[in-house]
Order: C-alpha cells, then sequence, then structure tokens
C-alpha cells in the first residue's frame, strides 16, 4: 500500500510539473512573440528598431535559463542566438537580415510550442 500512495504522489508530482511547465512555456513564448513583432512593426516604420530588440533580448535572457529546464538546449540556444543576431541587424536600415531572423525566431517559438502540446509526437 505504501508503494501505491508513493506512487500515487509522484504521479500528480509529475503532472503539476507537467502542467506547470506548459503554462511557463506558452506565456514565454507568447510574450516574446509579442516583443518580436513590436520590433518587426518598429522597423517597418522606418524607426530603428534597436530599442524593441533589446526589449526582446532582455526577456529572453531572464526566461531562458527556466526555460532550459523544460525544453532542449539547443533549442534554447537556437533562439538566443537569433534574437540576439537580430539584436545587431536591428541597428541597421533596411537590411533583409532582420526579417530573416525575425522570421526565424517567429518558427523557433512555434515549434516550441508544438514540442510541448500533448500529441504522439512529443510522447515519442
Amino acid at each position: 500500500m505504501k508503494r501505491l500512495i508513493i506512487a500515487g504522489v509522484l504521479f500528480i508530482l509529475v503532472v503539476t510539473i507537467y502542467i506547470i511547465s506548459v503554462f511557463y512555456i506558452t506565456d514565454s513564448c507568447n510574450k516574446a512573440r509579442t516583443l518580436l513583432n513590436d520590433s518587426v512593426t518598429a522597423y517597418n516604420n522606418h524607426d530603428i528598431a534597436e530599442a524593441e530588440a533589446k526589449k526582446l533580448k532582455n526577456y529572453w535572457d531572464k526566461k531562458e535559463k527556466l526555460l532550459s529546464v523544460f525544453v532542449n538546449h539547443t533549442r534554447i540556444d537556437d533562439i538566443e542566438q537569433a534574437v540576439s543576431l537580430l539584436n545587431v541587424y536591428a541597428k541597421n536600415e533596411k537590411d533583409p537580415l532582420f526579417y530573416e531572423y525575425a522570421d526565424t525566431i517567429k518558427i523557433l517559438l512555434h515549434q516550441m510550442l508544438e514540442d510541448t502540446k500533448i500529441s504522439m509526437h512529443s510522447i515519442f
């Protein structure tokens, strides 16, 4: 009977941690996407989007430590690298590489969100 109680507690603990991680990842990715869209909008309005890109970089630097507990480190590193390069190209006007890295970040954030959903792909 003690084993069943311990197994039940561990099961509840694992499910709770999973639910918390899903909400944390979803919230982090949605906020990062909002900041990314703000920087792309500023760049489209012929403003130098350096301030908006810096907000995204600072936000990602804060979130990546805890995200790396729940998500594969290479995925976090890829996003971090793309955010850093976006920050570099945000200083220039009319640079197509800015849009390329913005699209890369959008795709990587979308993939991270998709990987956290329960599906046969994420289980196996």
